[in-house]
């Protein structure tokens, strides 16, 4: 009886699921969960890896309940949620605090002040009138702005890398490793034994906060452009930050250990004073994890940054043959290609000084996983400090865990030389 029910509310609760991504086909894969008498787990992973469609920030949001691209969110209001903290008086912000108690509730973490979503410091933003819902709604959604705030944020995001939401404590990652292999034998032999290692790969929290000061009358006009200047500086400050440290973090002053640290993967060396970047290194990059062991994926692909890109759209495989980069969806030797400036452009090496470029090539790039700790960044409105000034103080904060699940699937090249 007591299993009876217990499969009724796993029954209910992945329909339930179901209707909630629905706009990542939620029903369809919730009627196909159940039918293979799966449950919320196996329905959680397979939207997981329709998430990664979407940019980290949306996908992170709807992995915790909130769609910040629906219409109903698309009124969200940072300057009308500071308000509310400031004068503490939340009526006028219904929504505002809705989003940030479902978040709170669905991560059981409790923010210093409010939780705002990743998708909302992300979206795109137009000048916005009092046909839009007047100056205390958020800024009108018309996609004509040209700079976008995240143009150095999403690249992991599109080339499949892994962000798990709403964590509480450290994540510990385990992998296997095998130390024999096993071997031919007579019928009546003993078996191989097989000594596996396990290694962690750990995703400890590190904190990100910035502070952005302002008039205590600007905040109380809450004029939509006061929504675009908060969103742009939070995005700056954090949201690249975190796309930065997963790339190029040291480890050190606090910072996580990002994928050009890690150890055990792969690496191509151009020269004892680099080398221009030549077909050679690209297929160099693609072969090394392979013989690692690191079997090829869908989730394969370069990450470059600007100048590279340029200098494989100039040069030839070999004379008489076409350009490296050959454009399409699958630019780079049939495989995928991001292209970031978070990738470093001005390394050293020998007499190369400051003009050296990396790129990192990988056969799986799940492998490397981004955790976010808590409901998105925590926004925490000090009014007292600077209250002599009529100035009040934001302070944002995110805490993000990287991570390289399997080194062996990555290879990169510091020494590229483009020019």
């Amino acid at each position: 009886m007591q299993l009876i029910h217990r499969n009724e509310i796993n029954f209910r609760e992945v329909l339930a699921l179901g209707d909630m991504f629905e706009e990542y086909g939620g029903q369809r894969i919730a009627s196909d969960v159940l039918k293979r008498g799966g449950g919320k787990d196996e329905f959680m992973r397979r939207i997981s890896e329709r998430a990664r469609s979407k940019p980290l920030h949306h996908a992170a949001d709807h992995l915790l309940g909130i769609d910040s691209e629906d219409r109903d969110v698309r009124g969200y209001s940072i300057a009308r949620a500071l308000r509310a903290a400031m004068e503490r008086n939340w009526d006028g912000a219904g929504l505002e605090r809705t989003v940030s108690n479902i978040l709170t509730t669905k991560t059981e973490s409790v923010p210093n002040g409010f939780f705002v979503p990743l998708g909302v410091l992300a979206r795109d933003f137009s000048a916005g009138t009092a046909s839009q819902a007047g100056n205390l709604i958020g800024a009108g959604i018309d996609g004509s702005r040209v700079a976008d705030p995240l143009r150095n944020v999403g690249s992991l995001a599109a080339l499949g890398a892994t962000f798990l939401t709403g964590l509480k404590m450290t994540l510990n990652l385990p992998r296997f490793e095998s130390a024999s292999s096993a071997s031919w034998g007579a019928e009546t032999d003993a078996a191989t034994a097989l000594t596996e290692t396990t290694v962690l790969a750990t995703l400890a929290p590190k904190r990100i906060a910035v502070t952005l000061t302002m008039s205590r009358q600007a905040l109380l006009q809450a004029e939509p452009a006061l929504d675009v200047a908060l969103s742009r500086h939070l995005v700056s400050a954090i949201m690249e930050l975190v796309e930065d440290s997963a790339i190029n973090g040291d480890g050190t002053s606090n910072a996580p250990t990002g994928l050009r640290s890690t150890t055990g993967i792969g690496e191509v060396v151009g020269g004892t004073n680099g080398s221009a970047i030549a077909w050679s290194h690209l297929v160099d990059l693609e072969k090394t994890p392979t013989l690692a062991g690191a079997a090829e994926t869908q989730f394969s692909g370069y990450l470059v940054n600007g100048k590279t890109r340029a200098a494989l759209r100039n040069t030839l495989r070999a004379t008489g043959l076409p350009f490296i980069w050959e454009g399409g969806e699958r630019p780079l030797l049939g495989h995928r290609a991001a292209v970031s400036e978070l990738m470093p452009s001005d390394l050293d090496k020998g007499t190369s000084t400051g003009v050296c470029s990396t790129l990192a090539y990988s056969t799986d790039w799940r492998e490397l996983v981004i955790g976010i700790y808590g409901g998105g960044v925590d926004l925490l409105l000090d009014r007292v400090t600077l209250a002599d000034q009529g100035l009040v103080r934001i302070v944002a904060s995110i805490l993000v865990g990287v991570g390289v699940n399997l080194p062996a699937a990555f290879a990169k090249m510091d020494d590229a030389l483009t020019a």
